[in-house]
């Protein structure tokens, strides 16, 4: 009998979940991965994973899937969609579906909940927001993804469930950054918000942080930020990036009035194509509401995780899998 342990991950084939595939191959379990029928393997082909495909709406075909797991990744979720309707759906939805077929399992040591800093929302008079404040999230996303949470603490006391809010994310294989790279390919650096400071994490950090929460003791029953102890700002991250990217940028500051507008078409646009806009006037005002800054002294103190990639080394990284990947 194989007494490696046994990892469910939803979401393994997205950004933030193939990284805490690899790092759970890495620590030596096995690991299953619950895709979509139409999910793609782009990050998981040549990795010794199973894969099952499976509706995420059929709780018994979930609870088959994760009957012999010793621990349950929850990272599957979307971040766009065309509505708040969509976002309950598909991250609290999701969440109960999954924490519904968890129950049935009788071997599970842990379940972990990939949340967002969004539940939490920004930073309040420039603190960086910790596990102890009240949430205050700036979207219909955020709410999601906190009502997300309050499902899964509600079974604290049945079933060893953990939920780990990291802020934005960044590294290999990831989309979102990877426009600020390309803007600076052609020489611009974007500055959303004047003095913006947010707190960011690279994928590998959080993928470690991901298997200290399955396996400390201390872990069960809490939620925990993940990020860089270091705030960063537009102007910085930028300047990193320009120098990874052996280029000079020119910084521009769109007026208010243009970031309104590039949202408005960007809801149209994703209205007549019948997706998730890029970015919505809500997504806007979640951008520019204020600092988004977190601190991660509580998983540092309880269950010893720090960060082990800096953030230059990690924009280099970054930058250099984008060329070999063909992105840049």
């Amino acid at each position: 009998m194989n007494a490696s342990p046994l990892a469910v991950v939803t979401g393994a084939s997205g950004f933030v979940g193939s990284h805490i595939v690899d790092e759970l191959l890495r620590r030596g379990a096995r690991v299953r991965c619950l895709l979509r029928s139409k999910s793609s393997t782009q990050w998981l082909d040549g990795k010794p994973v199973e894969i099952v495909r499976v509706p995420q709406d059929d709780v018994d075909q979930l609870a088959a899937s994760v009957a012999d797991a010793t621990w349950i990744v929850h990272a599957a979720g979307i971040t766009r969609a065309r509505s708040a309707k969509e976002f309950h759906e598909a991250n609290v939805g999701g969440t109960e579906r999954m924490l519904r077929a968890a129950m049935s399992s009788g071997r599970l040591q842990r379940f972990l909940l990939i949340s967002s800093q969004a539940a939490a929302g920004p930073a309040a008079d420039g603190r960086a927001v910790i596990e102890g404040d009240r949430p205050d999230p700036a979207s219909s996303y955020g709410v999601s993804k906190l009502r997300a949470e309050e499902l899964t603490m509600l079974l604290r006391d049945r079933m060893p469930v953990v939920a780990i809010r990291p802020p934005a994310v960044y590294g290999p294989r990831d989309r979102s950054f990877l426009r600020v790279f390309r803007a600076a390919r052609w020489h611009v650096l974007p500055v959303l918000r004047r003095g913006g400071r947010f707190t960011l994490v690279y994928a590998e950090d959080l993928a470690r942080a991901a298997y200290l929460a399955l396996t400390h003791p201390r872990a069960p029953g809490q939620v925990y930020f993940v990020g860089e102890p270091e705030a960063t700002g537009y102007v910085e991250m930028g300047e990193i990036v320009r120098r990874v990217m052996g280029t000079w940028t020119v910084m521009i500051r769109p007026p208010g009035w243009v970031l309104q507008g590039g949202a408005v078409a960007g809801e149209l646009w994703g209205f007549l194509r019948r997706s998730p806009p890029f970015l919505s006037r809500e997504k806007l005002e979640e951008i520019t509401v204020g600092d988004w800054l977190c601190s991660s002294a509580k998983i540092r103190a309880q269950l010893g995780w720090t960060p082990e990639v800096p953030l230059d080394q990690g924009m280099e990284r970054t930058a250099a899998w984008y060329r070999e990947a063909g992105w840049v």
